[in-house]
């Protein structure tokens, strides 16, 4: 049967809830039948056949969840974590504002449950079939658009050109400079390393980032110019939702370090 260690190494695969169909379905195979997650602080608790039963942990510190359920709400932050708009603990914070206190997993109907602090159902969801997952959109197809970069100048013209080949949202490291590509429907496209690896500062330079990100706007800097002065101001990833048309640079630590709108 499965073990904590099996369940934490898929979590680990996981982004954005883009993934999350690929991973209901490989907690299926793993003989995972149900679980529940408590939004308050990560903690779940994995049912398998039999009567089998694990618990992990808290995977993060301690949330308040609200006391009035906003479902509306809910169901726009899940769809914008489904395409690929925010991470796990982005959307445990979401779904805590909305006043969901646990959502509940059954792998045997493939749906997610939400439920307020007393236990009440708000949603269900179905769970789409991670293995019959498309992209719309080529790697061969995003490599031609990005061909026309030159420089940060570009930039604009570039999202617009993914947006309308499905791509919804897309995380680069800069480390390497491997890309995962995500599209509307769940689909996920990744691209491998495009430079030899890069040293990330611990320290992270906000104010000389800002200098060096509006000098490669302004077309004063190529591409992997910029790339080596991000990983120099402790930049770890950037990360692009073409429906918000914003771009969100972290640090090593998983920390916001500027969020910039992407002109039309």
């Amino acid at each position: 049967m499965f073990t904590v260690d099996q369940i934490q190494e898929k979590l680990s695969q996981v982004r954005t809830g883009a993934d999350f169909p690929l991973l209901a379905m490989n907690l299926k195979n793993m003989g995972v039948t149900y679980y529940e997650t408590s939004t308050e602080d990560g903690r779940s608790i994995w049912h398998g056949e039999g009567g089998y039963e694990l618990r992990s942990g808290p995977a993060y510190e301690r949330l308040t969840v609200a006391d009035t359920v906003n479902s509306e709400q809910l169901k726009e932050d899940i769809k914008i974590h489904q395409q690929g708009g925010s991470d796990y603990f982005g959307i445990s914070r979401q779904c805590a504002d909305n006043g969901i206190g646990k959502w509940a997993v059954c792998l045997i109907t493939m749906t997610c449950t939400y439920l307020d602090k007393e236990g009440r159902k708000v949603w269900v969801e179905n769970i789409p079939d991670g293995s019959r997952q498309k992209p719309s959109f080529t790697l061969a197809q995003i490599k031609s658009a990005h061909s026309k970069v030159a420089s940060g100048a570009d930039f604009p013209a570039y999202i617009q050109a993914i947006k309308g080949l499905g791509v919804a949202y897309y995380e680069t490291f800069v480390k390497d400079g491997r890309t995962d590509y995500y599209g509307t429907g769940n689909d996920k496209v990744p691209s491998g390393a495009r430079y030899d690896a890069l040293n990330i500062a611990a320290t992270s330079d906000k104010a000389r980032f800002k200098a060096d990100l509006k000098a490669h706007q302004e077309g004063k800097s190529d591409y992997p110019t910029f790339c080596r002065a991000a990983a120099q101001c402790g930049v770890e990833k950037w990360a692009v939702s073409t429906e918000k048309m914003t771009c969100t640079y972290y640090d090593r630590s998983g920390k916001e370090i500027l969020v910039e709108e992407i002109p039309g």
